[in-house]
């Protein structure tokens, strides 16, 4: 299992001391917090897919923050005074052929992004990946979110293509950067 760490602070609004914040891999009781920050960044209708957010704080709670560090995946939150304010969960692809690949999903509370929360959850994300012997992390973007695709790049993500019109949303079609980061050396094909 993950360990928790101290990853950063976001400044305070008030000009008082930084807000701590710490990563660590998701427990059960962190999925009522998780659901407020999750609904809040799919009503944005901008940077994740999905424009629903139709899951119970349950179905969270068993399907992902039960078991949350284990050899399959791992749900990895980042926590100030209680509240999640970051979330990414990293999964093992299920085919044979591609189990050696882990794809990401990430999102951060808008209050908190550009203050290290994404660099954080990444940072650990590459950890499990490592610890588990995963050879390759993936990921898609959309190509208007330069904020991700300058902090995916700051870890070494390569863009690999781009699905056109992947995503059909209420605003119309969004391609799809797709981007990995091999975690091995490997030959070059």
């Amino acid at each position: 299992m993950g360990t928790s760490t101290e990853a950063g602070a976001r400044p305070g609004d008030d000009g008082s001391a930084p807000a701590p914040f710490e990563v660590r891999p998701a427990a059960p009781g962190d999925a009522g917090s998780f659901v407020e920050m999750w609904k809040a960044v799919v009503a944005e209708r901008k940077f994740v897919r999905t424009e629903r957010a139709p899951h119970s704080v349950r179905y969270y709670r068993r399907r992902y923050f039960r078991r949350s560090w284990t050899d399959d995946q791992a749900s990895i939150v980042a926590v100030s005074g209680g509240r999640v304010i970051g979330h990414l969960n990293v999964s093992r692809e299920e085919s044979p052929v591609t189990r050696h690949v882990a794809s990401i999903g990430m999102a951060v509370a808008k209050d908190w992004r550009g203050h290290g929360v994404g660099s954080a959850l990444m940072a650990e994300a590459i950890r499990w990946g490592r610890q588990f012997r995963v050879e390759k992390l993936a990921l898609s973007v959309y190509p208007d979110n330069e904020a991700a695709l300058a902090l995916y790049g700051k870890f070494g993500f390569q863009e690999e293509g781009r699905l056109t019109g992947h995503s059909k949303k209420s605003i119309g079609y969004r391609d799809e950067v797709v981007m990995g980061l091999w975690l091995i050396d490997r030959a070059a094909p």
